[in-house]
């Protein structure tokens, strides 16, 4: 690298944004996500600190944010799953794709620090950056298809199959 390219990255990439850059690299919805990319979703970024217990969102409330745990834990419970979330884990991520409430509670469980992504900000992203916009989509589509996965797994043999009839029967109405 040249004197001028190392001086420029010196002056216009500060600590922070470096580290939050190394951060956001260890967090799977941002892999395979080259640095300009990250650094831009780095800018985009709202941090915001939790005490041990407090709420961070209600049940029924407005899901407009994606939430990556920086540091601490993070409790998400809702009537179908009760789930602790830790560093670099993410949750709201439904958020990105579509407009509705939230169907769970979520609340620190340790002093925490948060990375908020507001939807509107990152839509003005992906548009600015479409390359990165589809390569978070991608990698949230793998993320949504494993956990449905894992979830399928897990369900008793007799709801797997009433949910397989369901889905046949709403096959054939649609034919």
């Amino acid at each position: 690298m040249s004197k001028i390219k190392k001086l420029l990255n010196y002056i216009f990439i500060d600590d922070v944004l470096k580290a939050d850059i190394e951060f956001l690299k260890g967090v799977s919805i941002f892999s395979h996500l080259p640095d300009r990319s990250l650094s831009k979703i780095a800018l985009i970024i709202f941090k915001k600190n939790y005490m041990a217990g407090e709420q961070i969102y209600k049940q029924r409330h407005e899901a407009d944010v994606l939430y990556i745990v920086r540091s601490g834990e993070v409790l998400v419970k809702s009537s179908k799953i009760e789930q602790n979330i830790g560093e670099g884990g993410f949750f709201g991520e439904i958020s990105l794709i579509e407009n509705r409430r939230h169907d769970s509670a979520a609340s620190a469980v340790k002093d925490s620090e948060l990375y908020l992504i507001y939807r509107v900000k990152f839509d003005d992203m992906a548009e600015s950056n479409a390359k990165a916009g589809l390569r978070i989509m991608k990698n949230l589509s793998a993320i949504l298809e494993a956990r449905l996965r894992c979830a399928e797994h897990e369900m008793p043999q007799s709801v797997r199959a009433e949910t397989e009839q369901k889905q046949e029967s709403n096959d054939r109405k649609v034919r």
